[in-house]
């Protein structure tokens, strides 16, 4: 094994090891130091994020590790990587993260694909730790030995020089993906990927997780006061229940404006969730596809609830089918009709729209937080991958 790929390894174990210890401005700075090329002692970005994704394809497969298996809580996730580790996640439970580092890197920062993969390796070591009833430590060391390096410079005493180039494999594995055509609303299989990948079908996931085998709910078949926070957040939204509701607050400005990049927006406080369309939209699209149920005192999962993962290619009719009801309860629920039929004209044809003062910008800036929209210079734009399924829901309203 060479120097290189040795130290790519030492540096993923780093990273995933301060992951799990909860330090993750630690395991920021790690990434940080890494550069384009190898260089002083470390290895480059790109190394680091190809032995994570090679790991993620071999673990997922042999340990049967399915969509859903690997727990993980996005907003525990570096805002920055949280679009990729929801890829990744997704793509390796195909055996397909490696194949795809050339797609990966077209829509993520290297940093953030070397970053999202680090997360879900350390994800992966604990979720199998746990089955294991062993350490952390222990399981990682199995599945990802540390190596011994020839030599290790120290960056502050290393000399002056031209930098390294990347190992190699890492060039022939990111070159051999490079002709990966764009995704395409006319390809069935880029359709389907498009919606696993997508931070919306990432919240599935996790409020699948919540959910386990049932889950308590209010007597009117809501969330509890107490879980409205661990709900919301399954689709990015930052919210607390209290008893006793605070003075309203300002809007966020980027629900004001378009233009303007999108940014975390505050905590809602709120005593029902009632009170966060956005979430209802979420809750009532998974009890109209079947895949929730709600008794008298529980959510439990509904009878099409066996194809949440989307596992298998001809689940994609019903992944577009659940991804247009979202977008239609999104742009409908709790909202003015003649304010949803514009913002509905105003995703499809943005530039026809001459007055955008009654477009629902909270809405679409929900449909922004969860993928399955772009705002770009101020008008939304779907991927084209996403366009079927966006576009139905749209059309029904």
């Amino acid at each position: 094994m060479s120097d290189e790929r040795a130290r790519a390894i030492n540096t993923l174990r780093d990273i995933a090891t301060a992951f799990q210890n909860d330090q993750t401005a630690q395991a920021e700075e790690l990434l940080e130091a890494l550069g384009s090329e190898a260089s002083h002692g470390r290895p480059s970005t790109a190394q680091v994020a190809v032995v994570a994704l090679e790991s993620l394809d071999s673990w997922y497969k042999s340990h049967q590790l399915h969509n859903g298996a690997v727990r993980f809580v996005q907003r525990d996730i570096p805002r920055s990587m949280q679009n990729a580790t929801t890829a990744i996640d997704a793509l390796a439970s195909k055996g397909r993260a490696l194949r795809s580092t050339s797609s990966l890197l077209q829509r993520n920062p290297e940093q953030a694909v070397a970053g999202a993969g680090a997360y879900l390796v350390s994800a992966t070591v604990k979720t199998l730790a746990t089955q294991r009833d062993a350490s952390f430590d222990a399981v990682l060391d199995d599945l990802l030995p540390g190596q011994e390096v020839s030599e290790s410079v120290p960056a502050d005493e290393a000399p002056a020089e031209e930098p390294t180039p990347a190992s190699d494999d890492v060039v022939e594995i990111v070159d051999e993906t490079a002709e990966t055509p764009e995704a395409s609303a006319d390809d069935p299989e880029a359709r389907y990927t498009a919606i696993v990948e997508t931070r919306f079908m990432a919240g599935v996931k996790e409020f699948f997780q919540w959910m386990g085998e049932s889950h308590a709910v209010t007597g009117t078949g809501l969330p509890k006061r107490a879980d409205i926070q661990d709900v919301a957040a399954t689709i990015d939204i930052d919210a607390e229940g209290v008893a006793k509701k605070p003075a309203e607050d300002e809007a966020a400005a980027t629900d004001l404006d378009l233009s303007l990049p999108a940014a975390q927006r505050p905590t809602r406080y709120v005593t029902s969730a009632q009170a966060i369309p956005e979430l209802m939209a979420f809750w009532t699209t998974l009890q109209e596809t079947d895949l929730v149920e709600i008794k008298s005192t529980k959510v439990q999962p509904g009878s099409k609830a066996s194809t949440f993962g989307f596992e298998e290619f001809d689940q994609l009719e019903a992944a577009e089918e659940l991804v247009a009801t979202y977008v239609y309860q999104t742009l409908t629920l709790d909202a003015d009709a003649e304010a949803a039929a514009d913002t509905a004209k105003f995703i499809t044809n943005p530039e026809t729209t001459k007055d955008t003062q009654t477009v629902l910008i909270p809405r679409l800036r929900q449909l922004e937080a969860v993928g399955l929209l772009d705002i770009v210079d101020g008008q939304p734009v779907i991927p084209a991958p996403l366009r079927p399924a966006v576009e139905a829901g749209v059309q029904r309203i």
